[in-house]
């Protein structure tokens, strides 16, 4: 039997790829050059700018870090799986359009939350395609590998820290790039200390 149509994991990871590269790229893009005599003003303006920009960065970063591992070369992908994956990038790709916003606007209370619902959008459709794919992965009594578990359970708190953002955007707006910033640093402390916590166990 000769296999003609099939659904490629090749061209979804490029695409994606591709996707994630447009959005890294075109975010510097909204940062405003300074014309003219710098003062005190445009220069804390600008700090600004670029603290937004890298802070979105950082974020959308992230998020293809896991997405690359969401899409080893081993795992089986559910159909259904091509779907999310095109909701996940969509979203992926309104992230320049909130930092635009957030930076535009010092960070108003509607910017704020814009750029809160999107993330948690995010982080919600993430959980749900790592939830898909071990779920077609993962036979009856098989357990997931220490890394693989480490993984997950990122994901899943990267789902509960977005609710974090939500509730800052909600009540103190302004502190929305801290919080994000602190919950970036947050992930990535634990995911360190809980490696070496493994790799040292206390006697």
């Amino acid at each position: 039997m000769v296999v003609l149509f099939q659904n490629s994991k090749n061209r979804l990871v490029a695409i994606s790829d591709g996707v994630f590269a447009v959005v890294l790229t075109i975010m510097v893009l909204a940062i405003k050059v300074p014309t003219g005599p710098l003062s005190t003003s445009a220069v804390w303006l600008l700090l600004q700018e670029i603290f937004t920009y890298l802070i979105s960065f950082a974020v959308v970063a992230q998020y293809w870090q896991y997405h690359q591992e969401l899409f080893g070369r081993n795992a089986n992908l559910p159909t259904g799986i091509y779907i999310l994956n095109n909701c996940y990038l969509s979203l992926i790709c309104l992230i320049p359009f909130v930092t635009a916003w957030l930076k535009d606007s010092q960070t108003s209370s509607y910017s704020a939350i814009a750029f809160a619902v999107v993330i948690a959008a995010v982080d919600i459709l993430q959980l749900s395609m790592f939830h898909r794919v071990i779920r077609a992965n993962l036979k009856p009594l098989q357990q997931l590998s220490s890394h693989d578990r480490e993984e997950y359970r990122s994901v899943k708190m990267m789902v509960v820290i977005s609710g974090l953002y939500l509730l800052v955007s909600l009540t103190v707006p302004h502190l929305i790039l801290l919080m994000i910033a602190a919950g970036l640093a947050f992930r990535v402390i634990t995911t360190r200390f809980l490696r070496q916590l493994k790799q040292h166990p206390f006697n």
